[in-house]
């Protein structure tokens, strides 16, 4: 097919994710054909630097050989095989035993599935099902944050907790709680870090009190929140959680779906805030993006419930040999080359620059770890007043970067994320910002507030 062929039938036969069918095809549909690094390819040949890992996916690169080498190695061998009644496969079960042995704490059994929501999803109905094996199953609901997102299918946009992917498909499923994050720049308690006592930590106590703790199974949470801009805990704020979680018998899940394989600058980003959950779930950088794969891990005490019992779930796809031998590959590829400490060191190359953006009037709060930033725009910076949503500002600052060679996608009304492969060069870096500086100009002209 031609370019011109391609572009039709985008327009007319793939329904988008997150995006408006009219807006593409008054713009035309951006197609990305190849990769390498921490670039990417149109299918006009133009050069993009990759500022959001595809969408924080693509950790080690596009174009990886030993990845492509080692998937066309297992289709050699056999292309599938399920894990459903007692069945396994190598790939699978080898993925399974590094996870064990790479993850902290005593994490021993793995669930394998096809994304991020999934993983969530599996998470959710498994600390469910261990409650009721466990003699308390009224122990359903689950507690999460506002602004937080966990997924797309219903049990993990249950969990999720912005308001614009919940709307349209509500009443959600029941038994799903949420309260204040940790949003030092808008803090819903009125505090700044010089006063802060982690009091949107110290909430989740009050509402387990009013809920009762024997109804709560689980507090589901990413290290660093991520859709809400890279929002980064205050130091305490995990400490007390695990706190008030094991006072009352709760379980906590970290969702690592983005945060972990380097992104913040450990391999996990639960190290690098001491969190020690009873549960990990993995997506999107696990196998950067080769092959789709989510992954649950449990702790040893909580699988050891499920010998006699059985785990009520499963997908025709979770631990596909592909998948996991790409997992597999991603890991070692991350461990032997240390991108996640050039993630770390990159990042504070990447925080320092992008804070000389402050000069902007529009820009209100740059926040990050590692390489996982975010900017967030304002109407006013001494008020904070919101940007209006009707006029979608990090749209246009996604418009403008494209056109000048940055890929950044994923905008929201208010938020540019910056998060590229963890192989970015240092020139890069530096050129990325240099367009950021372009762009935020450039849509900052072209509103008027």
């Amino acid at each position: 097919m031609n370019k011109e062929e391609l572009i039709k039938i985008a327009e007319s036969n793939v329904l988008p994710h997150y995006a408006f069918i009219k807006e593409i095809r008054e713009k035309s549909p951006k197609i990305i054909v190849g990769g390498k690094g921490a670039k990417i390819f149109d299918i006009d040949g133009k050069e993009y630097i990759d500022g959001l890992s595809i969408l924080w996916t693509v950790n080690i690169g596009h174009g990886r050989k030993e990845i492509i080498d080692a998937l066309k190695e297992q289709l050699d061998k056999i292309n599938y095989a399920s894990l459903f009644g007692g069945y396994f496969n190598e790939p699978a079960i080898r993925l399974a035993y590094k996870l064990a042995k790479i993850t902290p704490s005593s994490f021993k059994t793995s669930f394998f599935i096809s994304g991020g929501s999934e993983a969530v999803e599996s998470a959710i109905k498994f600390v469910r099902q261990y409650w009721t094996i466990k003699g308390m199953p009224e122990k359903k609901k689950i507690i999460s944050r506002r602004e937080s997102y966990h997924g797309v299918t219903y049990g993990a946009l249950s969990a999720t907790g912005l308001r614009i992917y919940r709307q349209p498909f509500e009443p959600l499923l029941p038994f799903f709680l949420h309260v204040s994050p940790p949003y030092c720049y808008r803090c819903d308690f009125g505090k700044d870090p010089s006063t802060c006592n982690v009091e949107c930590a110290k909430q989740i106590k009050d509402l387990i009190t009013y809920e009762g703790a024997r109804t709560i199974a689980a507090i589901i949470m990413e290290p660093v929140m991520s859709a809400a801009g890279a929002l980064v805990p205050p130091k305490k704020y995990f400490e007390v959680i695990q706190e008030i979680a094991k006072e009352n018998q709760i379980l906590i899940i970290a969702d690592e779906v983005i945060n972990a394989w380097g992104r913040c600058g450990d391999l996990f980003a639960s190290n690098i805030f001491s969190l020690d959950p009873d549960i990990m779930i993995f997506g999107k950088g696990i196998t950067s993006g080769y092959a789709p794969l989510g992954a649950m891990i449990v702790k040893e005490e909580l699988s050891n419930v499920f010998i006699e019992n059985m785990f009520v779930h499963g997908h025709t796809f979770g631990g596909h040999c592909l998948s996991t031998i790409a997992a597999l590959k991603n890991i070692e590829l991350i461990e032997d080359e240390k991108l996640y400490l050039k993630a770390k060191e990159k990042g504070e190359i990447l925080g320092k620059l992008l804070k000389e953006l402050y000069k902007h009037k529009r820009v209100g709060d740059i926040r990050g770890i590692g390489l996982h930033w975010a900017i967030e725009y304002v109407k006013n910076k001494e008020t904070k007043e919101r940007i209006p949503s009707n006029i979608r500002f990090a749209m246009r600052v996604e418009d403008a970067a494209y056109k000048r060679g940055l890929y950044l996608c994923r905008a929201s009304v208010d938020k540019t994320y910056i998060a590229p492969p963890l192989v970015i060069e240092d020139e890069d870096i530096k050129k990325i910002v240099e367009i950021l500086d372009e762009s935020i100009d450039e849509a900052s002209r072209s509103i008027d507030i």
